[in-house]
């Protein structure tokens, strides 16, 4: 569990950190995550006004600035506002985590175009319009780090899941390509890949029990585990790496 303790001084003290996706499951657990690590954060959220109210606030128990900020993730224009009211409260956004995104599992012929589209959307254009909005701010500094939570449908097999492994498909391609793109102007670009979180799983559900044996380590993985390994990527002992799409699976991708 993230301790609600003021904290000292960490390695993101002084940085503005934006995790779109952030009232509840890994997003929150990436919002506190960095906060503990020194962060002010801005939590963002589509309509769960009270849930993002609840996480705004543990972060200021921490010591840290915070803000909520309610919008379309899919919208240029409600990107734009929300980053403008971020600059406006907390400040320049140094560490954006992409993270708004959900799966829609069914088999390919049962697809309609709309929900294929809706899909993609999530990713290839959420994921697109929030690094555009932030990019500009950051090359001017010549520092940032952006970084996408992903599937690792988009690294394997996707059967029953098509239309959410095209769209991380997407986001690795993103990923790869803003690393190469901006490395040398300041820029890092990470992914963080994930198969399923605990969060997601029920442990008294048959078929969820069925999947524990593709996994390395005979479990899920737990948020709190992305959370870390986010805050290391945001990190200035992760300086080195970009272009990554590291795997919190549980060892999912080895079997």
């Amino acid at each position: 569990m993230v301790s609600t303790d003021v904290q000292a001084p960490g390695p993101l003290s002084g940085k503005v950190a934006w995790v779109t996706g952030s009232s509840r499951g890994i997003g929150r657990a990436i919002a506190l995550e960095l906060a503990q690590a020194g962060a002010d954060v801005a939590v963002h959220c589509r309509t769960s006004r009270a849930e993002g109210e609840a996480i705004r606030e543990r972060i200021e128990e921490l010591g840290r600035r915070s803000l909520l900020v309610l919008g379309e993730i899919r919208s240029p224009e409600a990107v734009d506002r929300m980053a403008g009211e971020i600059e406006q409260g907390l400040g320049p956004v140094d560490i954006l985590v992409n993270n708004a995104a959900h799966a829609l599992c069914k088999p390919f012929l049962e697809y309609t175009v709309e929900e294929w589209r809706e899909q993609l959307a999530c990713i290839a254009t959420g994921y697109f319009l929030a690094a555009r909005r932030v990019l500009p701010g950051m090359l001017a500094r010549g520092d940032g780090v952006i970084i996408n939570i992903l599937s690792t449908a988009g690294l394997r097999d996707g059967a029953g899941e098509a239309a959410y492994a095209a769209a991380n498909g997407a986001g690795v391609a993103l990923t790869r390509s803003l690393a190469s793109e901006f490395g040398g102007r300041g820029i890092r670009v990470c992914g963080v890949a994930l198969t399923w979180a605990d969060n997601a799983f029920d442990p008294e559900d048959p078929a969820h029990r069925a999947w524990l044996p593709r996994f390395a380590l005979g479990r899920v993985t737990k948020v709190e585990e992305v959370a870390r390994a986010v805050a290391f990527l945001a990190a200035p002992a992760a300086v080195g790496i970009t272009g990554v799409i590291l795997p919190v699976d549980a060892g999912f991708l080895c079997r």
